[in-house]
């Protein structure tokens, strides 16, 4: 049996632990105080999940204050903390996971679709640790106020890992369908709270999960920062400023292939915006963008350059290469305007570049890919 110095030592771990994680907290809520307030969903989400946290934080140090200590409606309360730990614990998971799920295919109605069915485990998870308040199921409270887990505690961890287990996996095999910057992400917070949470099951006493989940929502939302400044907000293709950023780190390495690369204008897009409106234009431009994602794949770097302008590099053995991949985005775009049943047909005016080692800068590559395709351009309009 451990000392009382020992139980006070773990106490005070427990304290600073969550005292960090809630601290955590309380800086990226800060920080994030006038983008929290934006009206996309996948920032209520976020914000929703970071307050979630500083709570947890809150209320996993009081459920260890009160363990063992002897007041007023103290068992009462010390079963209520810990029900509520354990409702929290599926609950996040499950929003966590739709979180994940909205951030693929930010689709509000897909979400409705499946996860009313997919909340099952989590509400049901819910039910059982505030029926706790009663009945021994996850843990037990002596009579003397000193909480201890059941072995159907294994249940609880198991519903919270499926979530974690299941979003993991529908990032991985979605890969090919989504913008590629989104596994890493995931991944970062995934590995300290998976850490955390298996040393607080295996070794009882120690509380690390919340301030593990502290942890993996402070590595996300700099991963969600950095995804601002790299990635396109409307197509989901890099932005500008990382394309210059990827051209100067590129012509810096030395490769076996060369680098080959693309300009592609929307044939008559003001057209589109003029006739049909610019929410048809961004919906055009949404299109595009994913278009581009998926005929590039994880060969190509894909980029928006400006307004209807795109980029894509790529590494290739020479010309004859860059031409095939051209036609291949021609063939895409034709397969496109046949399914996809828009109001408007996509075609695209472009022109290429071979990056020349030695010769070339990123602008001098980029006027080159631009004066090309601007000749296709010209050429079109003459025919028309």
């Amino acid at each position: 049996m451990p000392g009382k110095d020992d139980m006070v030592l773990n106490l005070q771990a427990i304290v600073t632990a969550n005292i960090i994680g809630a601290g955590l907290m309380i800086m990226l809520l800060i920080s994030n105080r006038t983008s929290s307030r934006h009206l996309f969903f996948d920032e209520k989400l976020f914000y929703f999940m970071a307050v979630m946290t500083f709570l947890l934080c809150t209320v996993e140090t009081l459920s260890f204050v009160v363990d063992g200590r002897r007041f007023f409606m103290d068992i009462f309360v010390n079963r209520l903390l810990n029900s509520f730990l354990f409702a929290s614990n599926a609950a996040f998971a499950f929003l966590w996971t739709a979180y994940v799920d909205y951030k693929l295919f930010e689709s509000s109605e897909r979400l409705r679709r499946i996860y009313t069915k997919l909340s099952v485990p989590a509400a049901v998870m819910c039910v059982l640790s505030f029926l706790n308040l009663k009945f021994d199921i996850f843990f037990t409270v002596s009579d003397s106020n000193v909480y201890s887990r059941t072995q159907a505690v294994g249940l609880a961890y198991a519903v919270t890992y499926c979530y974690m287990f299941y979003s993991v996996m529908l990032v991985y095999l979605c890969r090919k369908r989504i913008r590629k910057y989104l596994f890493m992400p995931i991944v970062l917070f995934m590995v300290p709270i998976f850490i955390g949470s298996l040393f607080q099951y295996f070794f009882y006493g120690v509380s690390l999960t919340w301030v593990s989940v502290a942890v993996g929502v402070v590595a996300l939302y700099i991963n969600l920062q950095n995804e601002a400044a790299a990635i396109d907000a409307l197509t989901g293709l890099y932005s500008r400023q990382y394309l210059k950023k990827y051209l100067a780190q590129r012509s810096e390495r030395q490769r076996n292939g060369v680098l080959g690369g693309i300009m592609l204008d929307i044939d008559l897009f003001k057209q589109i915006n003029d006739t049909l409106g610019h929410t048809v234009g961004d919906r055009a431009l949404q299109d595009v963008g994913r278009l581009l994602r998926e005929t590039s794949g994880s060969a190509a770097f894909a980029a928006r350059y400006a307004g209807d302008e795109f980029v894509i590099l790529l590494e290739v053995s020479g010309e004859i290469e860059m031409l095939a991949f051209m036609d291949r985005i021609r063939e895409r775009t034709m397969s496109f305007n046949s399914e996809a049943q828009r109001p408007y047909s996509i075609s695209f005016s472009m022109g290429y570049a071979i990056y020349g080692s030695g010769k070339d800068t990123a602008d001098s590559f980029l006027s080159r890919m631009d004066k090309a395709m601007y000749a296709e351009k010209r050429r079109k309009m003459a025919v028309r």
